[in-house]
This record gives structure tokens, sequence and C-alpha cells, in this order.
């Protein structure tokens, strides 16, 4: 398993929960009528406790298929979504399999130097409209718990990848060592425009604020400057205006030189489902203790079962 350096903690008697139809069947047909009970209410039974979504930041895509509980029981994606999805409406299954199946985690923004938190917000607004999975943000650490705030409220912030970065040393190495192509959006003498960027290989690129743009230090980090060709008096966007156009810029060249935007796979997929499902809100006490009074005890246990099955996935 890759190496898990943080993870997301859930409260799950908050959610409703969600399924991709595709996965929630082949967990029901890989499962065992016995051990599907089981394992489907499970993660419902944990309903007091938290649950982790493990990570993992060597990779592109950032989610590990474990999900652990305060208890120490763990889970996996397959298992998650079996036990949430009869919880969700048509219409909800319908939007997270549309979603999930146009997320792309090749194209990373990372923004720098925010003064307005709420600037997050359209970010990642624009983001998410235009499929990307993360937003990463650099020197916001005077905000750091607004923004945790922000990411468990009501609107995109909440389905998306976000994470904090003290300084652009760590955020640039590690969206390297991913293997991330760096661009920060900044106007030099060796600056493309931003439809000559080779957006097809995975890119991380970096956005500064209005009034100093992106940092000298992370300029000289990034692999290549680019800029938004403008017509007007004014020299710059604001970070919210910029990224949108940024991001469409990226989806359109994807989508024209590689024929799709989503290249995740399957597997991937079904992380995704599970954790999208895990951040859906709504208001299921009653169905929760409706399951929970009718489950039954079962004999195999997620542990043991991804024991019994490490190395492989449903």
């Amino acid at each position: 398993m890759p190496s898990t350096v943080f993870a997301t903690t859930f409260r799950v008697s908050k959610f409703a929960g969600a399924r991709l139809s595709i996965a929630c069947s082949r967990a029901h047909r890989l499962l065992s009528s016995t051990a599907s009970k089981a394992l489907c209410f499970a993660p419902i039974r944990a309903t007091r406790q938290s649950i982790q979504v493990l990570r993992d930041s060597t990779s592109k895509f950032p989610f590990v298929d474990t999900f652990k509980l305060s208890s120490g029981e763990l889970y996996r994606s397959a298992e998650v979504i079996a036990g949430l999805a009869p919880l969700a409406t048509s219409k909800r299954l319908a939007t997270l399999d549309k979603v999930v199946n146009g997320r792309s985690f090749s194209v990373l923004p990372i923004v720098e130097g925010l003064h307005d938190m709420g600037n997050l917000g359209a970010v990642c607004r624009s983001a998410d409209a235009l499929g990307l999975g993360a937003v990463h943000c650099i020197n916001a650490e005077s905000q750091r718990y607004r923004a945790r705030k922000q990411r468990n409220s009501a609107g995109a912030e909440k389905w998306m990848d976000i994470r904090m970065w003290d300084s652009p040393v760590s955020c640039i190495q590690t969206a390297k060592a991913a293997g991330y192509h760096v661009v920060a959006t900044h106007f030099d003498p060796d600056a493309v425009s931003i439809h000559d960027v080779d957006w097809t290989q995975p890119t991380a690129v970096i956005l500064g604020n209005e009034r100093e743009g992106v940092s000298a230090e992370a300029i000289k980090l990034a692999d290549s400057t680019a800029y938004i060709p403008m017509s007007g008096f004014v020299s710059s966007f604001n970070v919210s205006v910029a990224a949108a156009l940024v991001f469409y810029e990226a989806r359109r060249a994807r989508l024209e030189r590689l024929g799709h935007h989503c290249d995740l796979s399957q597997h991937e997929k079904q992380i995704l489902t599970a954790v999208m499902l895990l951040r859906h809100q709504g208001r299921t006490t009653q169905h929760i203790e409706e399951l929970l009074e009718r489950s039954q005890e079962g004999s195999l246990t997620a542990t043991s079962r991804l024991q019994r099955d490490a190395g492989g996935f449903v």
C-alpha cells in the first residue's frame, strides 16, 4: 500500500450516502449473500464513530482504498458504497455517477497568497464545475481554521480535495514528486500563452492573487510560466476569474487532444464514489436507526475481509 501520510475525517452519522450504480452492483455481486448483509450495514452500525479516508500524497490521485473507523476497523470503498447506497435518491445517484465519470486529478490548481479566503470558495466552484478534483492553497496559515470550516460547509468546497500548505517549497516539491509539470501564471520573456501549454500531461498550475501575483519563490520553483492573453488596459484578473479561464482552457485542450477529460481508472472511480458519498449530507438519522434495528451481526467483518483479500480490490 502507498505511504498514507494524512487522512480526512468524517462523522458518519451526518451522511446519507450515494452510490455509483456500476460500482455498487459489482460490490453486491462479488460479496456472498451472508457477507453482503453483514458488510452492507457495517459502516452504518458505526454511526457514532468518526471515519478516516486514508490518503497518499505521493500520487496524483490522493485517496487510498482504506476507510478507518476510530475503533480501528478498516473498510474498503465497495463496502462503504454498499452500506450507504440504499439511502440515496435516484437523482442523487445519477448526479454522483456523472460527477465521478467527469473528474480528473491530472490538472491541479494551486492558489497562493489569498487574502480573502472567500476566493478559495470561488476557485473551488470553478474547479468543480470544470471537472477538477483538487485545489491546493499556499500561505494561508492564519486562515486554517476558517478554511477548514469552509470545507465542511454546503457548496463546492466539500466536494473537492483541499490541501493547505505553509510554503511554496513543500507544495511544489510534493506536486513534482507526484509527477506534475508545474506552471506558474506569470508574464515574463519565457512565458507562453495558456493556449500553448500542454495540458495533456499532468499539470499543476499556480495562481497568485491580484495584488502580488505569484511569488518569486514559486516562480523559481516552477518548471515553466504561462500567461492569460488580455487586450484591455487592466493587467490582471481577480484570482477567481483567472482560475475559471485557466481551468476552462485546460479542459477544452484535453477534450480536443485526448478526446476525454476524466482519466481515472475504474478502481479510482470506485474510491472517489465512496469518498463523495461520505460527504453527502442528508437527514438520515431515522433511516439509520431502522437499519440498525433490522441488521444482524455478521460473521465476516470488514477487517478480516481486508486481511484475507490484501492486494486486490472489489
